[in-house]
């Protein structure tokens, strides 16, 4: 993330997700993320620890992505202030906020129910068409 902002951004996130995590009670610890114990004297298996720190980074490149746009549109919508914008801008303008609101809507389900599929749909209107 070349964007300072960005990076603040989803360093701030990762604190206060790991906050959340701790008031709630439900710490999981990374290496019992699936439910295993080491209970075979204090073994824990490599494939379970990479597999957390896999699952954090992806947690982390999510809220980091969100960021990101977040930091862009918030550098870039007031510079619009007394612009004015053809039809065909704003008919592209109107074309890509389409497309990350389905996305959004995708993510928001995703992260909700665990359902990453993407219908035909959304394929179709994430690939322009």
């Amino acid at each position: 993330m070349r964007d300072s902002q960005a990076r603040e951004l989803v360093n701030q996130a990762q604190f206060d997700q790991a906050e959340l995590v701790e008031e709630d009670g439900d710490e999981e610890d990374w290496w019992d993320a699936d439910g295993n114990d080491d209970s075979d004297g204090g073994i824990i298996d490599p494939v379970v620890v990479a597999r957390g720190f896999h699952r954090a980074m992806e947690f982390t490149d999510l809220i980091g992505v969100c960021q990101g746009f977040v930091a862009g549109a918030s550098r870039l919508v007031p510079k619009l202030r007394g612009r004015e914008f053809s039809e065909s801008q704003l008919a592209l303008v109107t074309r890509h906020l389409e497309r990350i609101r389905a996305t959004a809507d995708w993510i928001e389900i995703a992260v909700s129910t665990g359902k990453v599929d993407m219908d035909e749909a959304l394929a179709e209107l994430l690939r322009g068409q």
